[in-house]
């Protein structure tokens, strides 16, 4: 009968007396079961002194390695202590480490150095992983030797300065260096994006550079032939949204599942323009994008519209060598006031940027146009030449030409605005200061400013007042008024020195707008304004209620000086740049209420003359009424 073993022997406590020297490890599992460990065990040291027999010894000084003499001990006690975790049955941690590495090594992502035996064939698209190269690593650390991680073999084809046949590729299991696999100078047959055209061009599918479609062949020839496999263009049409697709990758679940690469598949406006740098009589320049019939294998609806065969050849030299750029002509008819013309997603017809672009547009000029000399061209280059990116800051402003021409207008007078004065920006900004005086009429002197807004608010307020009836607890509202005040901010900047003074000038007199005007009689009056920001107001009378200048700490100065060094009295020192705040009370020009709406049938056909917002890029032209207004929207 075999004896059952003591408690003691099973590693428990039975009373205080115990001799704990005469514990065993184990029964530290259920049912008094055993993990194993800790792998490595020693006799607890007899004696009661520091250095009693059996304590570790000390280490040796820490010169060159770490511990001294005792590294490579402590080392091969990991090694014993790794190596016993990866193989214990009882305790599995360390084969589920070794599962979790190759599914990790799965879900990443498939390069064209994936394949190999030490790539599982290619199932594993990090790299194998075997413990081998974790205690090897772990061996050998010490002595500042770092193997791979993942590969059946650890020490072939090693990246890093320490690395041993670093050209060439993994062999015996190893991985794959990603630089010898994928040259500059590789021939077409093993260029990958040549044979996804080559498939994709032709109806076809299949594995980059394999021969069979078995997964079990698959996995052999990526082991002798040294290729990694993608399944190029499944469904073999040119319209499949799936460019390659290949096992794992971040687009499967724990490995399980496949990774799609789609193709590009644009839907924006959005094109790619590649001119063909030949011109012949047969052949007009030529264009990817838009095919001889006006149509688009790249953005035409949501499919792919390509060449066939006798086409490609006929253009192949014309056009870029990928599968996504097929040669089309430019010079096909297109309307895009005919809905049936409007089927390509091209972008879309936009004004000639010679001629129309922002800079020339809205007057704003460039600072790295050619030279700003004076208007009558003094200052230039003798031989009629234009330098980029050089001002001749010695001329005096007053003969200099401007580049921001809106800072340099000058304040003008007029009964609506001028717009035969370079006044045209982005976004409309001006405030006309009215001329008083019964004999004036609509005049007004008007001040233009870029419309650089850095806020704006439109407060409107509604007063009522409590009445309260005797007997009732609750409070009754008695509608008593309406406000409405408007806060704005705006940066006003002096680019070139002809816009200085100007700049000044027009702040000067908009400041002098909130002091008094004073009539032949001597009786003192305001000063009221039309205030135009964009198409929310539009000339809308009104009084400036506030007006604030801040000069930033981090704005230039002009300081005044010629190229000699002299003083220039034709600009003073002053920053170039100042914040503007104003507040703004609208005075309207129709009896403020509920907009009267006018309806047909329960459809909204007109709006009343109460237009807190204008809406309106000129008196006779907003969108409340007439052909833009609501009723052309009905």
């Amino acid at each position: 009968m075999p004896v059952s073993p003591s408690p003691e022997s099973r590693g428990r406590l039975i009373n205080l007396k115990t001799n704990l020297k005469s514990l065993r490890f184990g029964g530290d599992r259920p049912a008094s079961g055993t993990s194993n460990q800790p792998y490595i065990v020693k006799d607890i040291p007899s004696g009661t002194s520091y250095l009693r027999e059996g304590m570790p010894l000390r280490s040796g000084p820490d010169f060159l390695l770490r511990d001294g003499y005792l590294a490579p001990i402590k080392a091969l006690k990991d090694v014993s202590r790794l190596a016993q975790m990866f193989i214990d049955i009882k305790s599995p941690r360390g084969l589920f480490f070794t599962l979790k590495q190759n599914l990790l090594s799965r879900t990443n992502v498939k390069t064209q150095a994936s394949y190999g035996a030490g790539y599982f064939g290619g199932a594993v698209n990090q790299g194998a992983y075997l413990p081998i190269g974790t205690l090897l690593d772990t061996g050998l650390g010490w002595a500042g030797i770092h193997l791979n991680k993942m590969g059946l073999n650890p020490v072939g084809s090693l990246g890093g300065p320490a690395g041993v046949n670093r050209g060439a590729k993994g062999g015996a299991g190893a991985l794959n260096p990603y630089s010898v696999v994928v040259r500059n100078d590789q021939s077409l047959i093993e260029n990958r994006l040549v044979d996804f055209e080559s498939k994709i061009s032709r109806d076809l599918s299949g594995k980059f550079g394999s021969n069979t479609a078995s997964p079990l062949g698959q996995a052999i020839e990526s082991i002798t032939s040294g290729i990694a496999n993608f399944n190029v263009n499944p469904g073999e049409k040119q319209d499949t949204p799936v460019l390659y697709s290949y096992g794992g990758g971040p687009g499967s679940i724990l490995g399980i599942g496949k990774t799609f690469i789609f193709k590009e598949q644009p839907r924006y406006n959005a094109i790619r323009n590649y001119q063909s740098l030949i011109k012949t009589d047969i052949y007009k320049y030529q264009w990817s994008g838009v095919d001889s019939e006006g149509e688009s294998p790249l953005l035409h609806g949501d499919t792919f519209r390509l060449y066939s065969e006798s086409e490609r050849k006929e253009l192949n030299r014309y056009y870029p060598k990928s599968f996504m750029n097929y040669v089309i002509n430019s010079n096909s008819a297109f309307d895009d006031t005919i809905i049936a013309d409007v089927v390509s997603r091209i972008i879309h017809k936009a004004p000639d940027y010679t001629t129309q672009n922002k800079a020339l547009r809205t007057n704003l000029g460039d600072p790295g146009q050619h030279i700003t000399y004076a208007a009558d061209g003094t200052g230039a280059d003798p031989n009629g030449q234009k330098v980029r990116n050089v001002f001749n800051y010695g001329i005096p402003a007053s003969e200099m030409e401007a580049l921001d021409k809106i800072t340099a207008l000058k304040i003008y007078e007029g009964s609506s605005p001028d717009h035969t004065k370079p006044i045209n920006d982005l976004v409309k900004f001006r405030i006309a200061v009215i001329k008083n005086g019964p004999s004036e009429g609509k005049n007004a002197q008007y001040l233009h400013f870029r419309a650089y807004i850095n806020g704006f608010t439109d407060n409107y307020a509604a007063t009522w007042n409590d009445i309260q009836y005797v007997g009732r607890g609750n409070v009754f509202k008695n509608y008593s008024g309406y406000t409405r005040d408007i806060q704005m901010g705006f940066t006003v900047m002096a680019t070139s020195k002809a816009e200085l003074i100007p700049m000044f000038t027009k702040l000067n007199f908009l400041a002098s707008s909130l002091a008094p005007d004073y009539n032949e009689a001597g009786f003192m009056r305001g000063n009221m304004v039309r205030m135009t920001v964009g198409g929310y107001l539009y000339e809308v009378p009104g009084v400036l209620t506030t007006l604030t200048y801040t000069i930033p700490d981090e704005t230039t100065w002009e300081i005044a000086i010629d190229t000699e060094g002299n003083s220039d009295s034709s600009v003073k020192e002053l920053p170039h740049r100042i914040e503007v705040s104003l507040g703004f009370t609208p005075v309207e020009d129709f009896l403020p209420s509920l907009q009267t709406l006018t309806y047909e049938n329960g459809v909204l056909t007109s709006m009343g003359k109460q237009r807190f917002i204008s809406l309106a890029k000129g008196l006779d032209s907003n969108n409340y009424e007439g052909e833009e207004g609501i009723e052309k929207e009905v």
